[in-house]
């Protein structure tokens, strides 16, 4: 049963984290509607795999995390510089207010797209150690193999279920999707300014 929840918990954590609008998301979208369902679905796929890989350091990362205390000082002073520089990339990007177009010769091949993308994702493994991190002090996560196996696969298949659903309404989505990462950039500029803020009390 505990090993059933830990899969569970990767599903719904992959799935609700990737939930808005992001590069990847929207790839999987312009895919289908270029080139197909088929092609979007190896899309998905690529990135579902690179996304297991991602979700298993972190939470290895993790961890050691809770083993070495000391470092985690050392790893608040890096999140408050990465925080600060992200919080302005993204006001910036807000500023800009585009989305840029995509082309359907970059789509060649659609399963080493997603693998390219999905590796140069920033965001995956931070994320994935502040949620781990995170079930950890509710005490919902174990830190043997076959538990942190379950919930990577888990994280693994909760994003190709959020990419399916996105090449599936491609549509829909293309046509607010101009808006959506407008206010995206916006609130995301805002969450990692706060971020910034509430790591630099914890530092000083």
């Amino acid at each position: 049963m505990l090993l059933v929840l830990h899969f569970i918990l990767g599903i719904i954590t992959s799935f609700l984290g990737s939930l808005a609008p992001s590069m990847l998301n929207m790839t999987a979208a312009k895919i289908s509607l270029t080139k197909g369902k088929n092609e979007a679905m190896k899309f998905a796929f690529a990135v579902s795999i690179i996304v297991l890989i991602q979700a298993y350091v972190a939470t290895l990362f993790t961890r050691y995390l809770r083993k070495n205390p000391t470092f985690v000082q050392s790893l608040q002073k890096i999140a408050l510089v990465i925080f600060a520089l992200l919080a302005v990339y993204f006001y910036l990007q807000f500023k800009k207010d585009k989305v840029k177009t995509t082309k359907d010769k970059g789509y060649k091949n659609a399963f080493l797209v997603g693998l390219l993308l999905s590796s140069l994702n920033m965001f995956s493994i931070p994320f994935y150690c502040g949620i781990t991190t995170a079930l950890d002090l509710a005490g919902w996560l174990e830190f043997s193999q076959v538990y942190i196996i379950a919930f990577v696969f888990g994280s693994a298949i909760g994003t190709f279920l959020l990419l399916f659903m996105y090449l599936n309404y491609a549509e829909k989505i293309q046509a607010k999707s101009k808006g959506l990462s407008k206010n995206l950039n916006l609130i995301l500029s805002i969450l990692t300014g706060v971020l910034a803020l509430v790591t630099l009390f914890k530092v000083l």
